[in-house]
Parts: C-alpha cells; structure tokens; sequence
C-alpha cells in the first residue's frame, strides 16, 4: 500500500533514465523488508521551473506514504536506505532527501476497502 512521490529537476533525467530512477526506489523500499513487493507504488514528477538556496539546481525529493503503525525506527531505516540508494547512484546531483509520512488508517479508502461497505 505505500506511495511514494519522487520530485525531481527536469535535468535529473539527463543523468539517470525516469523508470530507472521509479525502478530504483521500487527495489529499494520493496527490499527493505517493510512491504511486499507488490504493494509498492512508485510515481515521479519532473519539473522545469525550481530553485535550490535561491539559485538553479537539481534536486531530488521523495515523499513516502505509508499506513500509520510503523515504528520511527522502520521509517528511518527506510528513508536512509533510499537516500543511500540515489546518493550511490547520484553522487552529482547535490539535494536529495526523503520524508516519510503516515496516512491515518481510520480515513483511507481504496479500491479493496471501499467495496467492503
């Protein structure tokens, strides 16, 4: 069930192919031990227009969604192993960080869980 939003400057892509870049972070968060491969959602944004310390530069940012109920140390260990990932592969790109997120189980809703009403 997570999700994860990877924002990125549009010249990310001239130093690392888009699906590569999803497939990378897929791999990494599905080998983390926390999900099951399938549950993993992986979608990417690149943007023309932005800015890092006032100036032009690139960056890459991920958001990661996941179900409340994880330990702060899971979601850690989780963001770490990621960042570690894209810093390995990225090692020019300047900015890159990565937030983890809880959604409230109370009030999500999808395909699966709307049906059983």
């Amino acid at each position: 069930m997570p999700h994860c939003l990877i924002e990125a400057a549009r010249e990310v892509s001239e130093l690392i192919n888009p699906q590569e870049l999803v497939q990378l972070v897929h791999d990494q968060a599905a080998e983390s031990g926390l999900f099951q491969p399938g549950e993993v959602k992986v979608r990417l944004s690149l943007y023309e227009h932005h800015c890092v310390g006032g100036e032009p530069g690139s960056f890459v940012h991920l958001i990661f969604y996941v179900l409340a109920g994880r330990s702060d140390d899971d979601k850690r260990a989780l963001s770490r192993r990621i960042v570690r990932a894209l810093v390995q592969r990225l090692p020019q790109v300047p900015a890159i960080s990565l937030d983890v997120r809880d959604i409230r189980r109370e009030v999500f809703s999808n395909r699966r869980n709307c049906l059983d009403d």
